[in-house]
Parts: C-alpha cells; structure tokens; sequence
C-alpha cells in the first residue's frame, strides 16, 4: 500500500542501474544527472519539477529486466555541484551535475518485474498511455505492440498512473511507511549547513549528507569528538566541538546498512570524505589504517584510540565493498 498524496504532492519515476554513481551516491539516496547533456540541451529539467516531501518510486536494472526496487521520499531541494560522482559511467565528464536528496527508503524484499506490472494492468497502461504520449516512463513497442521501459532516466507519475501501483503494491504485502521526521536539522554543536553562492557563479554546496542522529552525538561525546584517524576536532564557537559519525556500512540505498553504533566510526570531515569515496580504511585484520596511497601519512598507522564497539563485519564490508586501494595479500583476509 502506497501512502495517499497530500495536496500539492507529486510523484516521480526514476529508471536506473544498481552502480548508480558510487560510494555517496547510492540508489535509493538521490537523485542525480548532469545538468545539460553533451549538446547543451537541458534534458533533465524535469528534476526542477521535484519538491520536497514528493514521492520516488524507482526501478532498477537486473538480469531480468527492470524491477519494482522500492520508493522513497524527497528530503532536499535540487542542488548544482561541480563535484563528480565516484562512477558517472555514461555520464563522466558532464560537470556540473544536479542532484536531489532522498530519504526513507522502502525497498521489496522480493522486487517485481515491471514486465508483470504491465501484464497485469495492460488495458488501463494502455489508455494513460494514449492519453499522456509524452513523458511516461514506458512506452508502446512499434512491432508487436508490447509495453516496454522508456529509455530515460526520470519521469513523472500522473495520479491515475499512481494508483495503479499502489493496486499493484497491495497485491504484493508492500506497505509503505514514512516517519515523519527530518535527520538533518544541524544540532547544538553542529553549524548550519552553508551556501556558498557567489555572485555570477553556479551554487556549489556539499552532496554528502551529514546524519547526525542521536546515536551518532553520544558516540562522539563519548570519544571527545575526536577523529579516528588523525585525532583531530574542528573547535567552535563558547567551547563546541565538531565531528562527523561515519556508517561503515552506508545507510539505506543499495546496502541497506543499519543505524547502530556497531556500524559507525567517528571521523574528522576530511577523512569521512575519504572513508566515503573509498580512499582509505580500516584493514580487517590488523585494524590499522590502510590508504589507497601507500605513502600517506596515515598509511599503515594504528587508529587514534580503540573501540570494542565496532562490529568486525562492517569494518570487512567497507574494505571489500567501498575500499577501492590495493588489497593487501593477505590469506587471513579470506578466513
């Protein structure tokens, strides 16, 4: 079951591939493209359409064709960054791109086919359809007439079309909840996120989102808001301090990583950029510090101080999962 739409909710489709662009930006985290294609053409700009609170519902590429993968919810207004993303893939060298923010992500266990959804609401696609040619994230196939995912990235969901998945997501046990909260109001000893608009140049602000939960503030009291890797804290205003909780595991999205202390480590922004993008990590084995640069300063050092608490598991799946330096050849890593 689908939730119902407010007044002046709208719902988009997304159509995409699991790599997605990378480490911090997973599927299921955001939305994102280049802002104009390669013939300056702005072929995303339905993506300004996009509010927040709107609805996501998203389809991911697998061996068997498209599926159903989950719906999620918009946190953030669009945004413009020059940064790239870890794996651009078709769209490399776009700069700058635009990119939307989601949260609560609603993912099926077991994801359908989109072929069954269309098999199973033929008629009724077929009308919306003949009724709405342009802009449907499907499309009739000129011989045979079969119904076929568009080659697109983002369309919009019309409300007629919007029931249909939700008939659909009935007849599958999927219910969709969303909280109603907002992980990303800045905390007491967290500043205000910052715009960086400058006059005559394009609005570049940072695309990780920092999650500072509750959880996350207790850690970081506990361990003095001091970064694991280089001891460091950033020191503010009426004697604050500033860290950043790092998941070792990334939250929702392709891995679905939980929120428990297990699964976070306490870092300093320069190295939570570097432990998201997969440049640096903890190896599994010593539990030192291993960089994809292997005369870095940090390279092959012990962690600032030790935490019983971190599961051995996460710290295995950041190494083997996001990590992207040289392994070490080391047959315990396989035990």
């Amino acid at each position: 079951m689908l939730p119902k739409l407010k007044e002046g909710q709208s719902v988009f489709l997304e159509i995409t591939n699991p790599a997605h662009g990378g480490s911090g930006w997973e599927f299921g985290s955001c939305l994102w493209s280049p802002v104009k294609d390669r013939g300056g053409s702005e072929a995303w700009k339905i993506m300004k359409e996009v509010q927040v609170g709107d609805i996501i519902i998203h389809l991911l590429k697998s061996d068997e064709g498209y599926v159903w993968a989950g719906v999620s919810m918009v946190v953030t207004p669009l945004i413009q960054t020059i940064d790239e993303p870890p794996r651009p893939e078709r769209w490399t060298n776009m700069s700058p791109y635009q990119r939307i923010n989601l949260g609560q992500f609603n993912n099926l266990i077991s994801p359908p086919t989109i072929g069954s959804f269309f098999r199973e609401y033929n008629s009724s696609l077929r009308e919306i359809l003949h009724e709405n040619k342009e802009g449907m994230f499907y499309v009739e196939y000129p011989t045979g007439g079969d119904l076929r995912v568009s080659q697109k990235y983002f369309a919009k969901v019309p409300p007629v079309l919007y029931d249909l998945f939700d008939d659909f997501s009935e007849s599958l046990n999927f219910i969709v909840q969303f909280r109603n909260e907002n992980s990303q109001v800045p905390t007491v000893n967290e500043p205000p996120y910052p715009d960086y608009t400058s006059p005559g140049r394009i609005e570049v602000i940072t695309s990780r989102i920092v999650r500072d939960t509750a959880l996350v503030r207790g850690i970081k009291s506990n361990f003095n808001w001091k970064c694991q890797v280089c001891g460091k804290r950033i020191l503010l205003e009426s004697s604050k301090y500033y860290a950043e909780g790092h998941h070792l595991k990334p939250l929702g999205g392709e891995y679905n990583g939980p929120d428990v202390k297990e699964n976070i480590i306490i870092l300093c922004p320069y190295h939570h950029a570097e432990f998201d993008y997969g440049s640096i990590a903890i190896n599994p084995v010593t539990k030192k510090i291993i960089h994809s640069d292997p005369n870095n300063n940090y390279n092959d050092k012990d962690l600032v101080y030790e935490r019983t608490d971190i599961n051995d598991e996460f710290i295995r799946f950041h190494y083997d999962k996001i990590f992207w330096g040289e392994k070490l050849i080391d047959k315990t890593l396989n035990q």
